[in-house]
């Protein structure tokens, strides 16, 4: 039986996702798509893959049978991708880098600018996400995160550290006042996550008890939280770098120290002896260690 690869990246992606319509924006592919490749490979293996209700798709016991399967044929096919690109010696290609919206929008155009003036035959392409890229699944080839990577097998270099503070639009701050601690903070107009937990979460290693209820203005979207605060709606928890280069924007809670946030350049093992690639980890490198703010243009 010869099975297309493709047809069993979608199964798995549905078993993953637990959803057609969750797999196909995962996969980068409509839901009509996806729901043809599990007809197909229902088709192919003559089996019944998927319980299909009102509640989505439910795996049958013929399924989850060949779920390991899949998994083991994904890391296989991820690896032969890494081997494959980290043998290329030519400084030509595309390379793909992953940021969150903050560190693609408005750290990294300037860099990859200077980068494609020395390198013009190297094409970048910038996935923009506030969600971790998989670098094994060759989902980046180059990440930039905000926390250390505990995986074995990535390689990573501090690049510096982000300071972050409490910042609020001036018209804001003559209305409301500002606050000077925590508790006072809890009666403003807070700006935060909504589904994300990172802020409440982060608050809480330092013994400070926040709730979803305590912001009344959430969003996951980081550019959609300055801009509220910038629209004088409340207070954000933001980088200082950027805050400060907006002259409606003043800092509030300044006796209180938000901890800076790690800033981290990631590849896998497997891809680090790529040419374009390391060419690209090395400028990157340099390039961050001066001030990250210094040619953001708002």
């Amino acid at each position: 039986m010869n099975i297309d690869w493709e047809l069993i990246r979608s199964f798995l992606a549905v078993t993953e996702c637990g959803s057609l319509s969750a797999a196909a924006r995962q996969l980068g592919v409509s839901q009509p798509t996806l729901s043809r490749d599990i007809q197909s490979l229902e088709t192919s293996t003559g089996l019944n893959l998927f319980q299909r209700s009102t509640q989505g798709l439910a795996l049958t016991s013929e399924g989850f049978k060949l779920v390991d399967a899949a998994k083991q044929m994904d890391s296989a096919a991820g690896l032969f991708s890494r081997l494959s690109s980290g043998m290329s010696t030519e400084l030509t290609g595309n390379v793909r880098i992953s940021a969150n919206e903050i560190v693609g929008i408005y750290l990294l155009p300037p860099a990859i600018a200077a980068f494609r003036q020395l390198h013009p035959g190297v094409q970048i392409e910038l996935v923009i996400s506030n969600q971790v890229s998989s670098l094994s699944k060759r989902e980046a080839d180059i990440a930039l995160r905000m926390f250390r990577p505990g995986q074995p097998d990535l390689v990573a270099r501090h690049l510096t550290d982000l300071p972050l503070g409490f910042y609020a639009h001036k018209d804001y701050v003559k209305k409301h006042g500002n606050p000077t601690t925590f508790e006072d903070l809890q009666s403003h107009q807070l700006i935060g996550f909504d589904e994300s937990m990172e802020f409440i979460e982060g608050a809480a290693k330092y013994d400070i008890k926040l709730v979803r209820e305590n912001f009344a203005l959430r969003t996951d979207h980081l550019l959609a939280q300055m801009n509220l605060a910038r629209s004088g709606a409340g207070i954000v928890a933001t980088h200082k770098g950027i805050a400060e280069k907006w002259p409606e924007m003043t800092a509030v809670m300044e006796s209180v120290v938000l901890p800076d946030l790690e800033f981290w350049l990631v590849c896998h093992n497997d891809v680090q002896y790529n040419q374009r690639i390391r060419e690209l980890m090395h400028f990157l490198g340099k390039w961050f260690e001066q001030d990250p703010y210094k040619l953001v243009s708002l």
